[in-house]
């Protein structure tokens, strides 16, 4: 190595010695904040009561019964949409023979529905069962879903169809039905 190279070699040397030196003395002031952050999600949370609407034996044709249950919305958070799903099993058949005849949330008549059998209800997928508010008699608001601790009230009636033939098939059958209620959220917004 030449003189040169040795000399420019030292002078590096010495002056990273310095720099470390210097950086390891060097003095300041400073000052540090935290800015906290909380974030929680509400809960969607659909209650209904009863959780049985009908329990009944020894129907024959030309049967009808009513009955109402109420959806509760015990959540924090406003529910915009309820949909509904209706699924079925027992003696095969007897699904055809019960028909909705009227089904109801307050203030809104669910046409859609009125008139179906139990067979035809499962049928239609996510069948929108949103409650309708009273906001002057007789108008009433459609589909304003179920806002914080507030409650809907459904009415059905269901016939047990006399179609005037033979239905001794039916004796003795049975059928459980659920009507499976999905809540949804509101849109997001600014908070």
């Amino acid at each position: 190595m030449s003189f040169k190279k040795k000399l420019g070699m030292g002078i590096a040397t010495a002056v990273l010695g310095v720099g470390l030196i210097g950086g390891g003395t060097f003095a300041y002031f400073s000052d540090q904040e935290v800015v906290e952050n909380s974030f929680a999600a509400g809960t969607l949370d659909i209650g209904v009561d009863p959780t049985i609407a009908f329990d009944i034996n020894n129907l024959k044709p030309g049967d009808y019964m009513t009955r109402s249950f109420k959806m509760t919305n015990e959540g924090t958070l406003d529910i915009s949409k309820v949909l509904m799903n209706t699924s079925f099993s027992g003696t095969e058949g007897f699904e055809d023979h019960l028909r909705v005849d009227f089904l109801k949330s307050d203030g809104k008549v669910i046409e859609s529905l009125s008139g179906k059998t139990i067979r035809e209800l499962s049928q239609i997928k996510n069948q929108d069962i949103t409650p309708g508010f009273w906001v002057w008699w007789p108008l009433v608001q459609e589909g304003k879903g179920i806002p914080i601790g507030t409650e809907d009230t459904i009415r059905i009636k269901i016939t047990f169809v006399d179609n005037g033939e033979d239905q001794n098939f039916l004796q003795g059958a049975n059928l459980d039905v659920d009507f499976a209620l999905e809540a949804h959220q509101t849109e997001g917004e600014e908070k």
